[in-house]
């Protein structure tokens, strides 16, 4: 039981610091498959209660993807702050 409130502590902490994060620069590694990564470096542009928006530029158009707490809670994700 006790591993359930530290995953809900976890989820609290991780909201916390895409919260505080919220407009700066951020590298994220997906997951790609088996064994496969792929980095990429957005801006956090929007925080909501159950996910977040990255924003995306390369030198022809600019996009958006979203991505879930538990993303980053089950390590599919690994953020890394660039400030």
């Amino acid at each position: 039981m006790s591993d359930a409130f530290t995953d809900v502590a976890k989820m609290k902490q991780i909201k916390q610091d895409i919260k505080d994060h919220e407009g700066k620069i951020v590298e994220l590694t997906l997951e790609n498959g088996r064994k496969r990564e792929k980095n990429k470096q957005g801006r956090i542009v929007e925080v909501y209660q159950s996910l977040f928006i990255v924003e995306y530029e390369d030198p022809n158009n600019t996009f958006v993807e979203s991505y879930t707490y538990s993303d980053i809670l089950t390590e599919k994700i690994l953020i890394h702050y660039l400030d």
